[in-house]
């Protein structure tokens, strides 16, 4: 009986975890800040990165910011471009991205680069990887929101953001089913911008008001629950 407390507690924790993820907007885009991807591992030990980032301000943004954090700032130039090996850059989500209805995340990129082509494999328990399926650049939308940044210290060069959106059945990901991470494979000769990989907001953000009484709510149960064990 008390295991079952601790579950349902934890569940309902959980639902409330969930629940507080904010909308951030890009364009007509509406991203989960909860799913922009918490760590970084980059085959190469971060030597392209550390060439080739991204900043909205003057200065190396670093492992994992290149390509973490609810927010379009940074992010890696020409991924592959002057390389003589793949480069896989894997990126991991401390909130599940699940498969739903349409689609359920979107590559951001540079206005720039929309001939380009992204090579994204994902995993849903964040050892094992699908085959990786390719996603042209020109398939995105501008968002026609234009951002000015710093690429290794020169700059600033301005670019609009150009969503490329992706339905994780394209995987083979069941509906319902979530992945844990997500990689993107930098190739020989090929040049595209990555700014971030994040899953789209798939639920309305409640208001202050209903978080509080939801926080009262798992209060409320643990009591009664409780109550009942003694």
């Amino acid at each position: 009986m008390r295991m079952k407390l601790v579950g349902l507690v934890l569940a309902v924790i959980a639902c409330a975890s969930i629940a507080e993820a904010s909308t951030v907007a890009l364009g007509s885009f509406n991203f989960s800040s909860n799913q922009f991807g918490n760590t970084l591992k980059e085959s190469d030990g971060g030597t392209f990165r550390s060439a080739n980032w991204l900043n909205t301000v003057n200065a190396d943004p670093g492992n994992p910011g290149a390509l973490t954090g609810p927010n379009f700032n940074t992010g890696i130039a020409n991924i592959g471009f002057g390389s003589t090996t793949n480069i896989d850059y894997t990126i991991g989500y401390s909130t599940p991205i699940v498969n739903g209805a349409g689609n359920d995340m979107g590559l951001v990129t540079g206005y720039s680069y929309l001939g380009d082509t992204y090579h994204v494999a994902v995993s849903t328990d964040g050892v094992n990887f699908s085959p990786f399926v390719d996603f042209a650049g020109s398939s995105g939308t501008d968002t026609l929101v234009n951002m000015s940044y710093f690429y290794g210290g020169s700059g600033p060069f301005a670019t609009d953001l150009v969503v490329v959106s992706i339905d994780l059945s394209a995987f083979g990901v069941a509906p319902g089913g979530s992945v844990v991470a997500v990689e993107l494979e930098g190739r020989p000769g090929e040049q595209p911008d990555l700014f971030r990989i994040a899953g789209f907001q798939t639920g309305a953000t409640p208001e202050p008001g209903s978080l509080v009484l939801l926080g009262s709510g798992i209060l409320g149960l643990a009591g009664m629950l409780r109550r009942k064990l003694m």
